[in-house]
């Protein structure tokens, strides 16, 4: 699946169950940001979706974590212009990421603002469409990684 849509689409999948599910959150936490919380932990997993042959893959989990919160929080003083924002500022670096060489912290930032997308993408899909976003998330699971080769793919040495 690549390091480019990985988080994403688990994040909008997990995004996606959470907002299906009727359930209480605990300490009375609204469902997006309890799906936030979700997440930090998993950002864990990026080393595993992209192996890093140096071993700076602690960088990469905490830019992760940085990007999908810096991703997310701005979203209450901006309102939904912000993840218009990362998600347009995401896509063009999935599309001119695999040109340049960059440290492993700038790839986290850009892998959380990736999955900070999906948590959005999968709230206003199911809000929008119901459980039959579902299908959707089944179709972007299958479209993106067919793009790996074209969108995303990091070069052998990401760093100079």
């Amino acid at each position: 699946m690549g390091l480019a849509f990985g988080p994403f689409i688990i994040s909008m999948s997990i995004s996606s169950l959470i907002m299906l599910i009727d359930f209480t959150t605990p300490y009375g936490l609204k469902k997006p940001v309890f799906t936030l919380l979700l997440l930090t932990p998993l950002m864990g997993i990026l080393p595993l979706i992209h192996s890093d042959r140096k071993g700076r893959g602690v960088e990469r989990i905490i830019g992760g974590i940085v990007g999908l919160h810096l991703g997310y929080w701005p979203i209450g003083l901006v309102a939904l212009l912000w993840p218009t924002i990362v998600g347009f500022l995401w896509i063009i670096q999935c599309v001119s990421i695999w040109r340049s060489s960059y440290p492993p912290f700038r790839i986290g930032i850009w892998a959380g603002m990736g999955s900070c997308t999906g948590l959005v993408i999968g709230k206003i899909g199911v809000e929008v469409l119901g459980s039959s976003f579902l299908i959707t998330i089944a179709l972007f699971s299958i479209l993106f990684p067919s793009l790996h080769w074209m969108i995303g793919h990091l070069p052998e040495d990401e760093e100079e």
